[in-house]
Parts: C-alpha cells; sequence; structure tokens
C-alpha cells in the first residue's frame, strides 16, 4: 500500500471493514495456503485499529512515517501470527506490537 499523506492512510482506514471471527479464520486458511490476497485483505481489515494507534499517540507524534511504521509492524503481527494454533486473540497480539512500534519510533 502507498500513501503520500497521513490524510490517503486515515481514509483508507475509514473505507476498510473488520472481518468477522470466521472471515478471519477463512483468510487465514487462504493465506496459508499461499493466497496473498488474503493476506492483503487480513493487513487491511486491521488498518482502523492501526489508524487509531496512530492518532492516540498524539498530535505532536502524528505522522505518516509514524504510520508507516506501525503498517510495518501490523504486517510482521499478520505473518507471523498462526490463526489456527494460538489461543489469544489476534487484536491482543497486535496491541501489543503496535505499543512496542510507537515506542521504538519515539526512541529512535
Amino acid at each position: 500500500m502507498l500513501f503520500v499523506t497521513l490524510e490517503d492512510f486515515y481514509q483508507k482506514a475509514e473505507q476498510c471493514r473488520r472481518l468477522t471471527r470466521q472471515e478471519e479464520k477463512e483468510c487465514a486458511a487462504r493465506m496459508a495456503g499461499g493466497d496473498s490476497s488474503a493476506r492483503q485483505q487480513l493487513i487491511e481489515s486491521y488498518l482502523p485499529v492501526v489508524a487509531a494507534r496512530v492518532k492516540r499517540a498524539g498530535e505532536s507524534m502524528e505522522s505518516l512515517s509514524l504510520a508507516l511504521y506501525c503498517l510495518q509492524a501490523l504486517e510482521k503481527c499478520v505473518d507471523s501470527f498462526h490463526f489456527q494454533q494460538d489461543s489469544e486473540p489476534f487484536i491482543h497480539r497486535l496491541s501489543w506490537a503496535l505499543r512496542q512500534a510507537v515506542t521504538r519510533y519515539i526512541a529512535r
């Protein structure tokens, strides 16, 4: 995904809808089979969560580079999470990853 401005990022996040638990599992199964469009669908479904986290970081921190840093954390989280095996919900793992991404962004 390519975003030119932070407003582009927020607009894309507003257009995305969250998947149901069943749809999430179906996408994860397709992703495990090598379907890259399923991976993209999972990533896009969690864009509103990333956008909310970027906004929560504060207006002084709010920037496109922070949004891209958090988006990268989302992609890593989707790639490393085992949707069928892990007992914790994906959103918990993602929340942790986003907090870490913001902390690392501030520290650099």
